[in-house]
């Protein structure tokens, strides 16, 4: 756990890093072209490579050691920080090249996600499996609360480059503490077989797929991702119309804080079933969605979606603890890539369809005179953004029945992951053709986790 922690240090310090970027681009993009769209391609210039390269990033993270890899993805990514940096010092800077920058960055950034995750299980023990994912999502939350604060305040003093410059320096700590590891528990190659990078790519597909509770839950991560892209579009038009912009940001705050407390719990249930885990978060995710947009006060938003974040935690730490008991170590950062990118889809979709549901549908039946103002008007109200509170707490109704078929097949997935379960060896990997593997970096795990015995995992997917 103490060459895992150096990890998640340099994690934490990334993702701040990490939400600075986004929150000063967003702010400087808006004042220089003044319009939305601008802010929404910079954001899928940083998202989209993420998503679309993960199953890539996951292969070269099994192929060749995973410590090195995050290595390669932190240092490369300063790269592109610099071309941003370069483009927004221009009188006008021309969004192509800021967006070129920022995908670039995101593409070496690609790299780290599937190795972190895949590390885990190299430099910690089953029984450890659940406080790793309980730090891996402090680590990730951190960009969403201690950032937007930090950026709200640096930005007008020192302005974007030194915020850019900042985000870079960052970066020179991960790749320190990805080396300091890597010096420490000496090289550990990924996979021995001598099979192409094709069929590997397939290989981490197969993986997943050949594994009836992964498919299972990489289907019901990328509904959970689909609902949750809906709150974080939608929280802003349910609330705007009601409360001044200064107290929605109070609110978001809270919300974030939610992502915190619950990777906390986490770590206090690591005694649970994973099971528990996943069915419990799902749950209390689904009924806080559906109670979030019914009252358009500050304070009723802040609780409610404190507790649907929180209850995400609960949701990813077991859902990994169920995939990372189920696929060979010497896979698991390419199956990492795979889920990764299908479960990511998820808020694509919800990005497309949410505002136009929203405008388009929804509102106009709850403006006053519309077509359920004088049903279910009575009780959500009219008038702005009552619409897109009822589009939400329909999302939430969808998740509520999602969670209860998945409490009523939890057994299904119990069968994969039971506590004291080691995860599966090498050997007992299927040999599926040219993707088969018969050495990796999970056969030459330390001698003191070999034999480790309790069966609890996580992360989050």
């Amino acid at each position: 756990m103490k060459r895992f922690s150096i990890l998640f240090c340099g994690a934490l310090v990334n993702s701040v890093g990490t939400g600075l970027s986004a929150f000063a681009l967003a702010i400087f993009m808006f004042d220089a072209y003044g319009t939305a769209s601008s802010v929404v391609l910079v954001q899928l210039s940083a998202f989209a490579p993420i998503v679309l390269l993960a199953p890539v990033a996951g292969v070269l993270a099994d192929r060749f050691d995973r410590r090195v890899m995050m290595a390669i993805g932190d240092g490369g990514s300063i790269g592109g920080l610099l071309i941003v940096m370069a483009a927004v010092s221009s009188e006008r800077p021309g969004i192509g090249l800021v967006c070129g920058g920022i995908a670039a960055s995101s593409c070496f950034a690609a790299l780290t996600e599937p190795a972190l995750r895949a590390s885990v299980s190299d430099l910690v023990g089953p029984d450890e499996y659940v406080r790793a994912s309980s730090m891996l999502q402090i680590a990730s939350s951190a960009r969403y609360l201690l950032s937007p604060f930090l950026a709200g305040m640096l930005l007008p003093a020192v302005g974007l480059r030194a915020i850019l410059l900042l985000d870079a320096s960052t970066c020179v700590v991960t790749v320190a503490c990805s080396a300091a590891v890597h010096k420490a528990v000496g090289h550990q190659r990924g996979l021995a077989e001598e099979s192409g990078f094709l069929a590997q790519l397939a290989a981490g597909w197969r993986a997943v797929a050949s594994r009836s509770a992964v498919r299972r839950l990489v289907a019901l991560m990328t509904c959970l991702t689909f609902a949750i892209g809906f709150v974080q579009t939608l929280v802003k038009p349910i609330l705007l119309p009601h409360v001044p912009t200064s107290t929605m940001g109070t609110v978001e705050t809270v919300m974030a804080v939610g992502m915190l407390a619950g990777a906390g719990l986490v770590g206090l249930m690591s005694g649970a079933r994973p099971t528990t885990l996943l069915c419990a978060g799902l749950l209390t995710a689904a009924v806080s969605m559906i109670l979030l947009p019914l009252r358009p006060a500050a304070w009723w938003a802040a609780a409610t979606g404190f507790a649907f974040f929180a209850a995400l935690a609960l949701c990813n730490a077991g859902a990994e603890v169920i995939v990372r008991m189920a696929i060979p170590n010497e896979r698991q950062a390419r199956a990492w890539g795979a889920i990764g990118m299908v479960s990511q889809f998820g808020y694509i979709a919800a990005y497309i369809v949410a505002g136009p549901l929203a405008d388009r549908v929804f509102e106009p039946l709850l403006r006053p005179g519309g077509g359920l103002a004088a049903t279910v008007g009575k009780a959500l109200g009219t008038g702005p953004g009552r619409g897109t509170a009822l589009l939400v707490a329909c999302v939430g109704a969808l998740a509520f029945v999602l969670a209860c078929v998945t409490i009523s097949g939890r057994r299904a997935l119990a069968s994969t992951a039971r506590p004291g379960r080691p995860p599966a060896r090498p050997e007992a990997a299927p040999t599926t053709g040219a993707g088969a593997s018969t050495a990796g970096s999970g056969a030459r795990r330390m001698p003191e986790k070999a034999d480790a015995t309790d069966g609890k995992e996580a992360a989050s997917c």
